[in-house]
């Protein structure tokens, strides 16, 4: 496949596409059924709100690749997307970190890196578009792929942790 082509990736896109659409559906009920602990829980929020971002995320940047378009206009949605994350999360994670006296805990760092990286490997891969060097679009599919994969470890441990809280409430 051509990594500066986009016809080339429909078929790879499409499912891309198709999975983080499903996947953000299927996430949004599951989050629906728990919302009262997630609510009350500021780290299920901050999960909740990440996996739901990361998964908009993937089908923005799959949905990009699918329009029949210049790839120079491509690249340059690429990297706004990018840009965009990091913008929108990054701003929203300097509000929460003053409200908590610039404390981070662990696990948040751990997310929100992992999160950062990909979105700059975003901006390359735009880049690699515009420019048509480097991987191009083997890196937007890869980290098309590592976000979903990211994303459904977050909604596993999140369900998971909300579960275990009824299931002690019951026991009470």
């Amino acid at each position: 496949m051509d990594p500066y082509r986009p016809d080339s990736w429909h078929d790879f896109y499409l499912a891309t596409a198709g999975a983080a659409a499903a996947l953000t559906g299927l996430l949004f009920v599951a989050l629906s059924l728990h919302i009262r602990y997630i609510a009350n829980e500021p780290m299920y929020r901050r999960m909740a709100r990440g996996s739901l971002i990361g998964l908009m995320q993937t089908l923005v940047l799959s949905l990009a690749v699918l329009v029949r378009q210049p790839e120079s206009w491509l690249g340059v949605e690429l990297i706004l997307v990018s840009l965009g994350y990091i913008l929108f999360i990054g701003g929203n994670q300097l509000l929460e970190i003053r409200g908590m006296s610039w404390r981070i805990p662990r696990a948040t760092l751990i997310r929100s890196s992992i999160g950062y990286l990909l979105a700059a490997a975003g901006l390359v891969g735009g880049f690699d578009v515009i420019y048509q060097t480097g991987p191009g679009l083997y890196v937007i599919a890869l980290i098309a792929v590592l976000i979903i994969i990211w994303n459904l470890r977050n909604a596993w441990i999140l369900l998971m942790n909300v579960a275990d809280e009824e299931i002690a409430i019951a026991a009470h």
